[in-house]
């Protein structure tokens, strides 16, 4: 059986032919097995071909005036016969017939010699060349190129006019060698802000190289997406070789073939010649795309030159440049994504001047112990006020009061860690040093304090009553990374002062007191607020007391500072169990509060006027604290 593939511009026809003779013309006569070619130029009974033994055929030239032309460059006069070893191919006319026995292969793959030079646009280096042995375990592999077997010299059409490798020798050059580069680094710079670098790169293998075909194809979980072709229809009018692109994953190198004669896959039939050269991810260990060029069965070249238009080396070993471009140009459109995802989570956490720092040095993320500065805060009698309003309104209500809140959080370089419920949590000096963080987290509770009057002032009418915040600080040390997941990035601290630091927002309700701090907050401040110390008290969970201190204002008011020491001063008594000088102290502190009484004063009072009464000999300061 005979495999025949007949080319023209009015035609591309493939059959096979079982057996016996069979005339091909523009009219056959013989009245026997057919084909009719499609081409003004070939006679009407031009050719009869028959097979012999041994993969060999007879052609007897019919024609009394055109002459057949075997691809050597030997001709067929008219009305004279030859016997031949197949494949064969020659042309007649301006049609181009190729007879292949049956199950020919689509051409063989034979190794180069190595080159050592290596390629690298900034992902992973390849040399280039081949290869005789396999690559380092784990390694980017080396490129080995192979060349189909062929009777055919090199040749170009003398009509190709292309900046391109066409028409010149294997040394080109310093003009041709600049526009070159020019190209490749023209697909880079696209590269890096868009898809268009699969268009340029396409567009170059044509262009540049000369071939006709130019296609940039992406491999994800096997499959092959084809990103780009040149001509624009390429990729519709082209069919790849999956065979081909199959070989060169798993071997990850580069292929370019001379075909067969009378190739019998759909994906290349008119293809005379393919490269297709891998485009690795950014380790160079897996290939994810590859750039892939055919130059077509061309006939005006066969007729002028007797030869058939082949892929050389140097050709190939420019499209493994482009192939290296877009490998460089998508680790680069890679690292941009990943830098806008990173800024993305990080503007969720962090002030724009921080996140900006945090993707130049992403490292500051890592897990450290670090001293930390705590704030927790709480709207009071959430529950009720979102029954009260429903779910779309109390959904409103909360984005206008988180945002408020936490952009003064910002304002004073804070990271808010999380918002839970109605609730938010927010760090100081982490990820980045900050000398002053006690301070920052005092001066955004005040302003977060004093956000409340215009949110009531809205919102009054709808929840029927006020909002109140209640907010505790804590400092001291903690674990600071990612406290979440790989799959669900969170960025805080993990620890006791974490824990404090909820425990002291919760006593805001116990003590009637908004705004709370620790003692070893309060130690950081330098005496820049206006603050007092109220109790020390023991948390749940926590054996350590803790010293709460209020934190009153920004600026030291001086009436409020008098009665501020007047309290202090009873706490010491109160403490150092003179329980009598502490009620006499407090006393007047009280007079006049009718309804708008002082909390700790007269919570203060209440347990100084009990130890009066029971003079208790197992005597504690301390405030236990049995609710979270």
């Amino acid at each position: 059986m005979l495999c025949f593939s007949v080319s023209n511009k009015r035609e591309r026809t493939r059959f096979r032919h079982e057996s016996g003779p069979i005339e091909l013309g523009r009219q056959p006569k013989l009245g026997g097995p057919e084909h009719v070619v499609q081409d003004p130029y070939v006679s009407a009974s031009q050719l009869l071909v028959e097979e012999l033994p041994g993969d060999r055929v007879r052609i007897m030239n019919l024609s009394q005036k055109v002459k057949a032309d075997l691809a050597n460059g030997t001709p067929i006069e008219p009305c004279t016969s030859c016997e031949l070893d197949l494949p064969v191919r020659l042309t007649v006319g301006a049609t181009l017939i190729e007879i292949a026995p049956e199950g020919s292969e689509e051409g063989s793959v034979e190794e180069m010699g190595t080159i050592a030079r290596p390629i690298s646009f900034g992902g992973a280096t390849r040399p280039l060349g081949a290869t005789a042995s396999p690559p380092a375990e784990g390694g980017a592999s080396g490129l080995v190129m192979g060349t189909g077997t062929s009777d055919f010299a090199e040749a170009r059409p003398e009509e190709r006019v292309v900046p391109s490798l066409a028409g010149l020798d294997e040394t080109p050059q310093a003009e041709q060698l600049a526009r070159w580069f020019e190209r490749v680094v023209a697909v880079q710079r696209a590269a890096a802000s868009s898809n268009a670098f699969f268009e340029e790169t396409a567009r170059a293998v044509v262009e540049l190289i000369g071939l006709d075909r130019g296609l940039v194809l992406s491999r994800k979980d096997r499959d092959w997406k084809v990103e780009a072709g040149y001509p624009p229809d390429a990729h519709e009018t082209f069919i790849y070789s999956k065979t081909i692109l199959e070989r060169v994953c798993q071997e990850r190198r580069t292929f370019f073939r001379m075909l067969g004669p009378c190739s019998t896959t759909e994906s290349l039939w008119g293809v005379n010649a393919v490269v297709a050269s891998p485009v690795f991810n950014t380790e160079g260990t897996e290939v994810i795309g590859v750039v892939y060029g055919a130059r077509l069965r061309d006939i005006t070249t066969v007729v002028h030159t007797g030869r058939m238009a082949e892929i050389s080396p140097l050709e190939a070993q420019l499209v493994q440049v482009l192939a290296a471009a877009v490998g460089a140009g998508l680790a680069r459109r890679e690292s941009e994504l990943e830098a806008m995802r990173r800024s993305v989570q990080f503007e969720q956490f962090f002030s724009c001047e921080l996140a900006r720092e945090l993707d130049r040095d992403a490292s500051m993320l890592e897990g450290r112990i670090r001293e930390v500065t705590i704030l927790v805060s709480d709207i009071r009698g959430f529950s009720r006020l979102a029954e009260r309003l429903g779910p779309r309104e109390t959904c409103l209500m909360m984005n206008q009061v988180l945002e408020r809140l936490t952009a003064r959080i910002f304002e004073q370089g804070g990271v808010v860690v999380d918002y839970v419920g109605d609730g938010i949590l927010a760090m100081w000096n982490a990820p980045v040093d900050q000398p002053d963080h006690s301070a920052r987290a005092c001066r955004a509770a005040m302003l977060m304090q004093a956000e409340l009057p215009e949110l009531n002032a809205r919102w009054r009418d709808r929840i029927g009553g006020t909002l109140a915040l209640g907010i505790g600080i804590n400092t001291g040390e903690a674990l600071v990374g990612n406290t979440g997941s790989l799959q669900k990035f969170k960025y805080g601290p993990l620890g006791q002062t974490v824990n404090l630091a909820s425990r002291v927002e919760g006593a805001t309700k116990q003590i009637g007191i908004p705004t709370l701090i620790t003692g070893t907050t309060h130690a950081q401040l330098g005496g820049t607020f206006a603050t007092r110390r109220l109790c020390t008290i023991r948390v749940v969970g926590i054996e350590r007391a803790t010293d709460l201190h209020e934190l009153h204002a920004i600026e030291p008011d001086p009436e409020w500072r008098a009665r501020a020491e007047e309290y202090e001063k009873a706490l010491s008594s109160f403490e150092a169990r003179r329980w009598s000088e502490a009620c006499r102290t407090l006393a007047p502190l009280l007079a006049g509060q009718e309804g708008n009484y002082d909390l700790p004063a007269l919570t203060l009072l209440g347990r100084a006027i009990e130890c009066l009464k029971t003079n208790p000999t197992d005597f504690d300061p301390v405030l236990a604290f049995t609710i979270k």
